[in-house]
């Protein structure tokens, strides 16, 4: 049963900062009376922001393949244990899709399943002209900070029925221990991850959209530090997923990772899980104090 990451919600304190964020990435904007929203694609509300004090990740949503695996997953997700509730008509609208249920999981991140997302008018940036890297994959990633990656591996796995891809023990500067754990639910090497040791704070330690063309992720790097935008991850090369990609600092302080080239995971049955002490073999420095 393959679902893909749908929409990323979020909280935050500063709209405007994030208007003129998401338009330096080449995101196309739209401003309502409910919120802000970026269109990275062909549907019409991938990235949505409410105005609030969290700066963090509101929700998650996930797109079911079809209404029957929609209604055969929220069966599962009870059968499990796990209480499910539907989406009103004005939260809906405000994701643009026709319905959703959601529900919580053990960190507290609220996850929605969705079917009949909304499409806009057709795609077009003239800084990312080569687009985003979406459709049977999903929108991208999101990687949560973790007080127990296991778990929140169990979880993902029975509830959301989620592929194991890997995992990274890696030595940080520091020296204390990052151990994470990175799953996938449709051919993207990871749709989510959890992380423990890379502090505290917001639940969300980054979220990730890919690009089609390296050419864009380098003019994206470029525009962001012109601006003044803090790169808190150099451009590297991931040791697990392939991606090169930098991190940078968003309004909201967590970080976005802009990446290119990432693997796909089309076999399931050959697909053998790694472990990896690294998380690059290349770049990636930590350049935030």
């Amino acid at each position: 049963m393959a679902i893909k990451t749908a929409y990323f919600g979020f909280e935050v304190s500063d709209p405007q900062a994030w208007l003129r964020y998401g338009e330096l990435i080449g995101f196309q904007p739209e401003e309502t009376e409910e919120g802000l929203f970026f269109r990275v694609d062909e549907k019409a509300r991938r990235l949505q922001f409410v105005e609030g004090p969290s700066d963090d990740i509101a929700w998650l949503g996930w797109e079911a393949e079809s209404v029957d695996a929609f209604e055969r997953l929220r069966r599962h997700l009870e059968a499990t244990g796990v209480a499910t509730q539907d989406g009103d008509g004005p939260s809906a609208r405000l994701r643009g899709v026709e319905h959703f249920f959601h529900f919580v999981d053990p960190n507290g991140v609220r996850f929605e399943i969705a079917i009949g997302l909304r499409d806009g008018p057709p795609f077009s940036s003239a800084k990312v002209p080569g687009g985003f890297r979406t459709g049977e994959l999903g929108l991208g990633h999101a990687a949560f900070n973790s007080t127990d990656h296991l778990a929140d591996e169990r979880f993902m796995r029975e509830a959301l029925k989620a592929n194991l891809s890997d995992y990274i023990h890696q030595r940080m500067p520091d020296g204390s221990m990052m151990h994470a754990v990175f799953l996938h639910t449709n051919p993207r090497h990871h749709s989510v991850a959890f992380a423990e040791g890379l502090g505290a704070g917001s639940r969300l330690n980054h979220f990730e959209l890919e690009l089609n063309e390296m050419a864009d992720v380098g003019r994206v790097y470029e525009r962001l530090q012109a601006a003044g935008v803090t790169i808190a991850l150099s451009l590297g090369q991931h040791s697990n997923d392939g991606v090169v990609s930098f991190y940078a600092l968003t309004p909201s302080k967590f970080m976005m990772e802009i990446g290119c080239h990432g693997i796909r995971i089309d076999d399931e049955e050959s697909w053998k899980p790694t472990t990896y002490d690294r998380i690059s073999e290349w770049g990636h420095k930590f350049q935030l104090a």
